[in-house]
């Protein structure tokens, strides 16, 4: 199994083979690992994730791996594909396994064979590794982690991030049926059991038939102090003119993110209120194809811009007039968390989940139903009609997220967590 490794800091010195041997009853040698005379004192927890996208799922994983005591902890990251723009950020003292490195697609395949060689796989991680506490985020990498622990008798803690209802039941999800029942198995199996809101764990207690007793609420955080100062960086978009109005969209582009409805409500508002406005999306995904079409199609070129990943996205927020999230549903969404510090107005859907549940609680934006068109072009033109409200809104929800989102006391929480799941009795 190959242990990928950046390059570390100099003057440590590793064990190896040749130089040292160790042969104690019960005590697991590992020749990739660091001499640390504190090692036997640490957690060895080791995050997964499909890939190091620059999803919000992704990012929160990578504040675990930053920002965790060594003292306490030793991180390690497994990975379906050691691929993404998050994946140079990842610390150098991490060690990362990815299950398709170096491994070809088989040539005769069926279903269920290479999920089951990725369960086998880490699986056999875990126990090579020493691994005490497993921390998964999003369902694809549960449907693995979850049987991996079981089968090498793993501690995990999981995080359920959105509405299972919605997102495990795709249409295009293939095998739903039977990846709700493996899910519900191992979400009830897990040590610790989390969400993000507390629609989002009624959603899935009630989807899973698992008792809400069993979640506990983890709010999303940000890293502010990050943020802010990326935030201050000039933008560098030759589209990104003045004195248009600037409305900002930041996310997947897939069906459920509502682009398009926000792209309809987009050439709306031109046709109404003339082109001194202009529409700024930032993200990817298999809707940019059809999205870049209908701008054509709209005659909107010179005014609707899509830019693809962006690293570095908080100054359109910064800068931005309006930012939008027309999601159809949502866990709890980390981009408008990162509007909000921006002191950007937020116009968003009203889910039942996510942005509609948040802003229930705490009126600090403007909501319009699901999916609808006209919603969105009354709101955006309010927003510029009558901007004292959006901008005393915005004041308020910069304050709100400074209180509520602090990275650091996210990452004590989530470590307290995985000490007492490390500590458990694992059957």
């Amino acid at each position: 199994m190959q242990v990928i490794r950046a390059s570390h800091p100099a003057g440590i010195q590793y064990n190896s083979p040749q130089n040292h041997s160790i042969n104690t009853p019960g005590l697991h040698t590992d020749w990739t690992t660091p001499l640390d005379s504190n090692r036997m004192n640490r957690i060895r927890v080791l995050f997964c994730s499909s890939t190091m996208d620059g999803g919000g799922s992704e990012r929160q994983l990578l504040y675990l791996l930053k920002g965790l005591d060594r003292s306490l902890f030793e991180p390690w990251l497994y990975l379906l594909r050691a691929t993404g723009p998050l994946i140079n950020q990842i610390p150098e003292d991490c060690s990362m396994t990815a299950f398709w490195t170096d491994r070809p697609s088989p040539k005769i395949n069926w279903p269920g064979r290479i999920h089951r060689q990725q369960i086998q796989h880490l699986a056999n991680h875990i126990r090579t590794q020493g691994i005490e506490v497993l921390y998964d985020r999003l369902f694809h990498m549960t449907m693995i982690s979850g049987p991996a622990c079981l089968e090498a008798h793993c501690a995990r803690v999981s995080t359920i991030v959105s509405p299972p209802q919605f997102d495990v039941m795709r249409r295009d999800n293939r095998w739903r049926w039977i990846k709700r029942h493996r899910l519900a198995k191992a979400y009830a199996a897990s040590q610790a059991l989390l969400s993000v809101s507390q629609g989002t764990a009624q959603s899935a207690a009630d989807f899973y038939r698992i008792p809400m007793s069993r979640f506990e609420i983890v709010p999303s955080p940000i890293d502010i102090k990050t943020i802010e100062a990326k935030s201050q960086q000039a933008i560098g978009l030759p589209t990104w003119t003045e004195p248009a109005k600037k409305i900002v969209a930041i996310g997947r582009l897939g069906t459920e993110k509502g682009h398009p409805e926000l792209l309809e409500a987009f050439a709306l508002l031109v046709a109404n209120c003339g082109k001194n406005y202009q529409l700024h999306i930032a993200g990817e995904g298999p809707l940019r194809q059809s999205l870049e079409n209908r701008i054509r199609e709209l005659n909107l070129n010179d005014c609707a811009f899509l830019h693809g990943h962006m690293s570095n996205p908080y100054p359109l927020l910064k800068q931005g007039d309006l930012f939008v999230l027309p999601s159809h549903y949502e866990g709890l969404p980390n981009v408008m968390l990162e509007a909000m510090l921006c002191r950007c107005p937020i116009l968003a859907t009203n889910t039942e989940q996510g942005a509609g549940e948040y802003l229930r609680a705490e009126p600090l934006g403007e909501l319009v139903p699901v999916a609808s068109i006209s919603g969105l072009l009354v709101s955006m033109i309010d927003r510029f009609e009558n901007p004292n409200k959006w901008t005393t809104r915005a004041e308020l929800a910069y304050n709100h997220v400074l209180k509520h989102h602090n990275l650091e006391h996210w990452i004590q929480s989530l470590s307290g967590i995985l000490q007492r799941a490390a500590q458990s009795q694992i059957p």
